[in-house]
């Protein structure tokens, strides 16, 4: 039987598309089986396009799934290198958002920046730049109506890297694409000016191979991304953890312990309220995600030997 090694190139809904030496084609998926393929995983396909084994992730973005069920994830993309948390110059910009990107992506090692759109409309960029700096991370100021920044997306991608680009709805991701690729690939829909909250348009996730052999991963709007894997500790406060050296106590919790430099830095304002609150959610947000996958996985043990 022949077979031919794939790569999940689009997923919406049950429809799936892989890229097989250069084409783009159509596959099938069985309706039963562990886990089914998402866009970025390398497959196996049999000679009537059915997939018949997925390669090991070496990381993933999920999210919540829609439903009742908590317990629930969506995969939205697999096999990641980079990372584009893309914030336009407006209202949508929220740091403590940025600061939950930030840290899901470290804890599946992915290297990340922010990408600031719209440039052509915002009048105080500096004030963004320094709140980037402040989290701890580079940022690419952007317009896809001059063209600033976008070459600079494009010297990092390298041949045989994948990059996902992630964010809210109407933030401009699919104008980025649709010049990384070269064409109008992507939807594009303005932001409403009452709010400047983004209209829906991408509605999938789709992967495109770029000339120099680099692949783009564009995924649909989000608010939020939920701490559903990784093994680690939060490590994207540096900040944080530069003053904690210097408490008094070396398991410091930062909140009433005398000697704590961090509350005092607080109180010179040095570091925000805000940030060390966002910093002890993600913390306990990553300690549930590390004891559900730890849970997950010995429920799968005792599945596998009670069949053998």
């Amino acid at each position: 039987m022949k077979e031919y090694t794939a790569r999940i190139s689009s997923v919406h809904r049950s429809v799936y598309k892989a890229i097989v030496d250069g084409e783009e084609i159509m596959c099938k998926v069985a309706s039963y089986g562990a886990e089914l393929p998402a866009v970025g995983d390398f497959v196996r396909l049999d000679e009537n396009g059915y997939v018949i084994d997925i390669a090991p992730r070496k990381n993933r973005i999920v999210r919540q799934a829609a439903g009742s069920r908590v317990v629930d994830e969506q995969v939205l993309a697999v096999n990641i290198d980079h990372a584009f948390i893309v914030t336009s110059l407006n209202n949508d910009f929220n740091p403590r958002r940025i600061e939950r990107y930030i840290a899901f992506l470290e804890l599946q090692d992915i290297d990340c920046r922010i990408v600031f759109t719209k440039a052509d409309l915002c009048d105080d960029i500096g004030h963004y730049i320094e709140e980037a700096r402040d989290l701890g991370v580079e940022a690419i100021v952007t317009s896809s109506v001059d063209g600033r920044g976008l070459d600079e997306i494009v010297d990092l991608l390298s041949d045989d890297k994948t990059a996902v680009f992630i964010g809210s709805s109407g933030v401009g991701k699919s104008s980025i694409i649709n010049y990384l690729v070269g064409g109008a690939v992507q939807k594009v829909k303005e932001v409403r000016e009452t709010d400047d909250k983004g209209k829906h348009t991408t509605t999938h996730r789709e992967l495109f191979v770029l000339d120099n052999g680099s692949c783009i991963i564009d995924t649909p709007g989000m608010r939020e991304i939920q701490f559903w894997v990784g093994e680690g500790t939060v490590t994207s406060f540096g900040d944080i953890d530069s003053y904690a050296q210097n408490c008094k106590f070396r398991d410091c919790k930062h909140e009433t312990e005398p000697g704590c430099a961090v509350k005092e830095a607080i109180g010179r304002g040095e570091l925000s309220a805000e940030r060390l609150k966002s910093h002890k959610k993600l913390e306990r947000e990553a300690e549930v995600a590390r004891m559900r996958n730890h849970l997950k996985e010995k429920n799968q043990d005792k599945k596998f030997f009670k069949k053998g």
